[in-house]
């Protein structure tokens, strides 16, 4: 079942006034295959203290998520560094998060809620399903599934999140948007 967690309306980004909504959903009712492989890897990876060894998650073993990955850096400051931002991502979004913090994307309210969201992984050590929809000033709406789960380099601490993501429509299609990206078109 379907919960939100976030919503707001008319917040003023950079591109003009924005409106997100957050949706936590049940990872085990993923709405595309690629995201419930990505799941099926994370729970049968080897694990420490229950979360997936990062060297035993890598995006060959989803081979139709590659460049819909990203690797997510835990930051002691509770913020979160990209480490990986997938090239479908990019073209998609229409930047390179790469490198950037989560706390420096655009606009602030879409920031706080990656931030929460990501914060809300390393609390509950488990993955966890969001959709989030957004809708710019151009009436640009973005609509996407994306699976973010927890890794450790060795000890047992959440030290960096593996997110897979699924754009899709209202019927679990993935959807091509001539206006985003031809990358997001479903796979023959």
């Amino acid at each position: 079942m379907a919960r939100t967690v976030s919503q707001g309306a008319g917040s003023e980004g950079t591109r003009g006034p924005v409106r997100l909504e957050s949706l936590e959903h049940d990872p085990a009712m993923a709405p595309h295959p690629r995201l419930a492989a990505a799941l099926a890897a994370w729970e049968a990876a080897p694990k420490v203290d229950g979360i997936p060894l990062r060297r035993s998650v890598s995006p060959e073993l989803v081979p139709d998520a590659v460049g819909q990955i990203g690797i997510v850096d835990v930051l002691p400051t509770g913020d979160f560094r990209y480490r990986l931002f997938g090239s479908a991502l990019v073209a998609a979004l229409g930047y390179d998060a790469t490198g950037r913090l989560t706390s420096e994307l655009d606009p602030p309210e879409y920031a706080e809620l990656i931030t929460r969201q990501y914060r809300a992984v390393v609390t509950a050590r488990r993955p966890i399903l969001h959709e989030i929809r957004t809708q710019g000033s151009e009436a640009r709406m973005l609509r996407y599934f994306r699976l973010t789960a927890p890794l450790t380099l060795g000890d047992g601490r959440v030290d960096q999140l593996w997110m897979t993501v699924a754009m899709l429509g209202s019927f679990g299609e993935e959807v091509f948007n001539p206006r985003v990206t031809a990358l997001f078109r479903p796979r023959d």
